[in-house]
């Protein structure tokens, strides 16, 4: 499927349903059988209005010490109490949001497809601030109080006041005419704000001015068509360990030095969505379904889980020590993170999943397709 954007110039959105790299065309492996070692225990279910509604947005919800944010297609945001999942408010913004939500500060931010990066009260939902950006605002903000951080499909990368929301610093990249639906969310670590960009490349930026301190490229274009060069850093990225760990579309895992940008180890592999790490090792899905860990040292892969493959995966998060994904069927799949193997399983919902879950200690947290959000505990079985 491509969506056309024509301001400030034509921009092609691709879903991944329209990718040479198509995972909805692998016939997808049946539902694995194994030996449960671990029970999963529903803390509780919510409704956070109609999810993505069929289309192929992304929408993270956010988590925070005591609650949870959700959004859906329609540009309704909900907020919860983390603990009982009771809804506290619910603020009908009209907005097309789109990568979904950052809380933190006090505050929800989000972006639109229109061009907005948009502020909420996290206490009730008010608007505090919007900010017209250069174009398509297809990752979640982000924020450390002073400063708020948003890029845009067009290469921009802008600082905004965290307070007023008024324009800070602009950097400012070229990308191709041909992208992913979708972004990285900017990270912000110490006085450096890192981003990674549809033409491969991943740059760190200085917080208080927006003066680049280094841009490195992480998975090169090959082939003949646009479809074939697709490169998109659309995954997050991991800064951690004097490291920013980044999976790529059609290209590679790799990780750069986050002081100087220089490249230590690059792996073939093709993912858009979310890494995770634990304990020194970093777990991705690839785009047919295989999960794969990794040393973070070296990049050597220690493990591959395959019993999954084809299953339209999200990313993966840690749980207790247990690696989690998500498939196309709304099943959640737990499994050892030393070994792959597959110790648990939950259906969430029937309609698949809006995004990644998240994780904030050890409660995972499930967004469905068409909005059903729950929080999750597991436990070893005696």
């Amino acid at each position: 499927m491509l969506k056309a954007f024509t301001a400030p110039f034509l921009l092609g959105l691709v879903a991944l349903a329209g990718c040479s790299s198509n995972p909805n065309a692998i016939e997808p492996n049946p539902l694995p059988e194994f030996e449960a070692r671990y029970d999963v225990d529903r803390l509780w279910r919510s409704g956070a209005g109609d999810g993505v509604d069929e289309t192929a947005m992304t929408l993270t919800p956010a988590v925070t010490n005591q609650q949870v944010f959700a959004a859906d297609i329609h540009g309704r945001v909900y907020a919860f109490d983390r603990e009982n999942g009771k809804r506290q408010w619910r603020s009908k913004t009209e907005d097309r949001i789109s990568g979904g939500l950052y809380a933190g500060y006090g505050q929800v931010l989000y972006g639109t497809r229109e061009g907005e990066v948009v502020a909420l009260d996290s206490e009730d939902g008010e608007q505090l601030w919007r900010t017209e950006v250069s174009s398509e605002v297809l990752a979640a903000p982000t924020s450390n109080g002073g400063l708020v951080v948003a890029q845009t499909i067009d290469g921009h990368v802008l600082g905004l006041d965290g307070g007023t929301g008024e324009q800070i610093w602009d950097y400012e990249t070229t990308v191709p005419n041909l992208t992913l639906l979708g972004g990285a969310q900017p990270v912000i670590v110490n006085d450096r704000v890192y981003a990674g960009f549809a033409s491969g490349k991943v740059a760190a930026i200085e917080a208080d001015t927006g003066a680049p301190l280094w841009e490195r490229r992480v998975a090169e274009p090959s082939g003949r068509s646009e479809l074939d060069r697709l490169v998109d850093v659309n995954a997050n990225m991991l800064v951690e360990n004097g490291g920013v760990f980044t999976a790529t579309f059609q290209g590679q895992l790799s990780v750069l030095d986050w002081e100087n940008g220089r490249p230590y180890w690059s792996k073939d592999l093709s993912s858009h969505q979310t890494i995770s790490s634990y304990l020194g090792t970093l777990f991705v899905a690839d785009d047919e379904g295989l999960v794969r860990a990794a040393e973070q040292r070296s990049g050597s892969f220690l493990w591959q889980q395959d019993k999954l493959y084809g299953r339209r995966l999200t990313g993966t998060a840690v749980q207790d020590g247990l690696v989690v994904v998500g498939d196309f069927e709304g099943y959640l799949h737990w499994m050892d993170a030393d070994t792959g193997e597959l110790v648990a399983r939950y259906r969430h919902d029937r309609d698949g999943f809006s995004s990644t879950p998240v994780v904030v200690d050890d409660v995972l947290y499930a967004l469905s397709a068409d909005g059903k959000l729950a929080a999750y505990r597991i436990e070893a079985e005696e």
